[in-house]
Order: C-alpha cells, then structure tokens, then sequence
C-alpha cells in the first residue's frame, strides 16, 4: 500500500509544505482535522486546529521568517489511515537551521484526508 499512500498523501504534504512556506496561516486549519494532536517527543502536546495553527505561527513569529524543507520521506497505511515519515529543516531568519523529523498521521475526513496525529522531535 505504500505506493497508494505515497500517491495520496504526498501532493496533501507538498501543499502543506507550499502554504507554510508562503505564511498563510489562515489556510493551515484546513490541513489539520478538528481532533488533531500535535505532539512534541517527550515535551508537550496541543489539541485542535486552533492550538496547533497557532504554535506554528508563534514558532514563524519568533524565529523570523522561516521555510520548511522535507527529505528522506516514507509513505505507508492503509484505507482510512495513512502516515508520513519525514526528516525536516527549518531554514530560519533569526535561529539559523532547525533540524528535526515528523510523523503524519492522515486520516480520512469526507473525501480527502487530514492531518490526525502530527508528532515531531528536534535534533
């Protein structure tokens, strides 16, 4: 199922990726479902679209103007659940090169997916 994963989810995370990158904000509650949890490895845990669109914003504010890179991603899952395995570096204004890695966790919401269970660590 990884090809049907990875033909799913991917163009899902290149306009995710995309809107970070172009700061709209505004439009990052749609990439989230209205029960997502977004997780930092063994630090902390936010709920909900609002929480979590307005963590990434707070990190943007804080740290400049920031873009994302992803490499080294994997696809996998099955019908209603389907995940993302990814190394990450935000490229920031003021705290230089962030590095770190994500698992997406997408779940089927009406006729698309959205973003389930997001959970990140930093290196």
């Amino acid at each position: 199922m990884t090809g049907d994963a990875r033909n799913i989810i991917e163009p899902l995370l290149t306009d995710y990726v995309r809107t970070f990158n172009d700061g709209d904000f505004d439009r990052m509650h749609g990439f989230y479902h209205k029960n997502a949890v977004m997780v930092e490895k063994d630090k902390s845990v936010l709920w909900g679209q609002k929480d979590i669109v307005a963590s990434l914003l707070q990190m943007a504010t804080d740290c400049g103007k920031t873009r994302i890179e992803i490499s080294n991603s994997k696809y996998d899952g099955i019908g209603d659940f389907l995940n993302v395995t990814t190394d990450f570096a935000f490229h920031t204004e003021k705290s230089g090169v962030l590095h770190g890695s994500f698992i997406q966790i997408w779940r089927r919401d009406g006729n698309s997916y959205t973003i389930y269970h997001d959970e990140y660590e930093m290196f």
